[in-house]
């Protein structure tokens, strides 16, 4: 038997990549007359070694090819797994980095007055929209092997104070008006607006949906306008301050003739002086109005320990009081009662339109009249004076209606302004020489000093009474 080679059988092996990502057959071929290797013994050895994911059922037979014998072929690949895509918050209002930036004007400069440094939001404003984040898709191996997918990093909503979220957590609400802004990684909304020092070139000009406490002065210059109420610590110095509440200012307004303080409520103060006041309630001031234009719907007060109205012009449409009013100085000080001194300044403005679209509409009204009377047919027209006549036509019917709309507003302030021929001036102490009073449509000039009276409208004349 010596020198005879013994057959040999070909064998399958198989090969998994260290990550268990692939799976390779080699499949050796016989030798001295063994027997080749069959399909069922490729796929016993495939099943064997625990492959059961991503096989290529068509490369099986490339295996048993002869030109593939003794070489390693791919039959299976595994499936990587599909990461997770990360969830994202996106923000609907400016956030800190995006404030602070002076407007640029239209001649390229900048206003360093505006600065929009605060975000006013309504109640239901929308202020972030939260993305959630796309699940990943598990991988497998070639034995089956499940591949967990990195997860989306989910950001939840940043809810702060006075926020609400939506029924599926993916909207963010403002659930009251104020200013938003992030608090330790939170969303809020503050109903008042602090300002820890001065309104001036650091904070720029402010608009506020709600109440405004500034704990220094309104310098000379800004605007302050709120949807609240406005108090101030300091001094209101030449700024136009307006708040569709009260105003309460602890010092006083120096107003320097510049700027305006406008109050849809009342509005508190220790002095005014030099200022031009307008409010829809009362001005209550516990020491001096000094050369001042005050307009007040309800009244005006002075009547601290001093309690004094010098120089300017004082209207209220109820009542003016003091302790003094004038001084031995003579200057003119004018004060006007019974009168709405809105609803007057309106009566101005509303005549005065009225009669301008008046005079326009007789112009017109007679023009479309001449016209009629040509008896000239429009189908005659040129397409352009048939335009012309169209135009023409469309304005006389505005205005129209617009002189309607203006002579009913006309009756009303007539009337409103009738049913407020009362009032009263009252004085506390004394009233100087060169005081004037106007209660309705009477006048009366002071010309000696007279103490603890007061001045009331009887039968269309002003009459003096004593103060009790």
């Amino acid at each position: 038997m010596s020198g005879t080679k013994l057959s040999q059988d070909g064998y399958v092996k198989v090969h998994i990549t260290d990550d268990g990502m692939a799976a390779y057959v080699t499949v050796y071929g016989p030798k001295n007359g063994g027997c080749s290797v069959t399909m069922q013994e490729v796929l016993a050895a495939i099943k064997d070694a625990g492959v059961v994911e991503g096989v290529d059922y068509g490369r099986l037979a490339d295996c048993l090819k002869d030109e593939n014998l003794n070489r390693p072929v791919l039959i299976a690949k595994g499936t990587e797994a599909r990461d997770g895509i990360d969830g994202r918050l996106e923000y609907k209002f400016a956030r800190r980095d995006e404030k602070g930036r002076p407007v640029e004007l239209d001649d390229g400069k900048v206003d360093y007055r505006n600065l929009n440094l605060f975000v006013n939001v309504s109640q239901g404003d929308l202020l972030v929209i939260r993305t959630p984040p796309v699940p990943g898709v598990p991988g497998v191996m070639v034995t089956g092997r499940k591949i967990a997918p990195k997860a989306g990093r989910n950001y939840p909503l940043p809810r702060g104070r006075n926020t609400v979220a939506n029924d599926d957590d993916t909207q963010l609400l403002a659930a009251v008006d104020g200013h938003v802004t992030i608090v330790d990684g939170k969303v809020t909304v503050n109903t008042v607006l602090e300002i820890p020092g001065n309104v001036d070139y650091s904070t720029g000009n402010i608009d506020y949906i709600g109440d405004v406490r500034i704990r220094g002065n309104i310098t000379a210059g800004f605007t302050v306008k709120s949807g609240g109420d406005i108090e101030v610590i300091g001094v209101i110095e030449g700024a136009t301050v307006i708040a569709k509440g009260n105003i309460v200012v602890k010092n006083g307004i120096a107003g320097g003739h510049k700027g305006l303080v406008s109050a849809g409520g009342s509005i508190f103060a220790r002095f005014v002086e030099n200022a031009r006041l307008e409010v829809h309630g009362d001005v209550i001031i516990s020491e001096a109005i000094i050369q001042s234009a005050v307009m007040a719907n309800r009244s005006v007060r002075v009547e601290g320990r001093k309690g004094v109205i010098v120089g300017g012009t004082i209207q209220a449409g109820e009542e003016i009081s003091a302790r003094v009013i004038g001084s031995h100085l003579s200057p003119q000080t004018v004060l006007e009662v019974g009168i709405n001194p809105q609803l007057r300044e309106e009566r101005k403005v509303v005549y005065q339109d009225y009669n301008e679209k008046k005079k326009a509409f007789e112009n017109l009204n007679h023009y479309l009249q001449s016209y009629q009377k040509m008896a000239v047919s429009p189908e005659s027209l040129t397409p352009k004076r048939k335009a012309v006549l169209a135009n023409m036509l469309s304005e006389y019917r505005t205005l129209k209606e617009e002189l309607e709309e203006l002579d009913k507003r006309k009756q009303e302030i007539d009337e409103e302004l009738n049913r407020l021929q009362y009032g009263r001036v009252k004085v506390a102490d004394i009233v100087y020489p060169g005081v004037q009073i106007t209660i309705g449509q009477a006048q009366y000039h002071v010309n000696d000093p007279v103490r603890f009276v007061l001045f009331t409208l009887k039968d269309g004349d002003i009459k003096i009474e004593p103060l009790r």
